[in-house]
């Protein structure tokens, strides 16, 4: 090193520890703030909607779609948009072809996102959100409403 370069260091050191600390303390923080929150990542208000009941089922499709399916998955999505053609009723069935024909009209990325996926249908009975008894109808389980978890 140069003479002049070892002043330059040391403050180079100095900040560079004060960053160290601020980040401690920044995480220590996160983790208090973490224990202290609930366990599940869905928003806040979106936990208060389903909790309460208040699934407006009455609403437009895609208004529905965009304020209750926000950072889903594609399997929760199915069941959501099952839940609409239904209106939440397990007792009803709808075909795949109604679900699938509603689905890729809203492919935008504020809506669906994607086109769909037989493979949601899958996901979606593997965790007991939907069944089918017969080939290309679906209906809702009783434990639907976890897709809000």
């Amino acid at each position: 090193m140069r003479k002049g370069s070892s002043g330059t260091s040391v403050k180079l050191v100095e900040r560079i520890e004060q960053a160290r600390d601020l980040l401690d303390e920044a995480l220590a923080l996160a983790k208090k703030a973490k224990h202290k929150s609930s366990s599940s990542d869905a928003p806040l208000d979106m936990k208060a909607k389903v909790h309460s009941g208040a699934i407006d089922l009455s609403m437009p499709i895609r208004a529905f779609v965009k304020k209750y399916g926000g950072d889903m998955n594609g399997a929760r999505k199915f069941t959501l948009l099952v839940a609409y053609l239904t209106r939440g009723d397990s007792t009803k069935r709808v075909t795949l072809a109604e679900i699938e024909k509603h689905w890729n009209k809203m492919t935008a990325k504020g809506l669906l996102g994607t086109k769909f996926n037989r493979l949601y249908t899958s996901q979606a009975r593997e965790n007991d959100w939907t069944n089918t008894e017969k080939t290309s109808f679906y209906h809702l389980r009783p434990s639907w409403k976890e897709i809000f978890e």
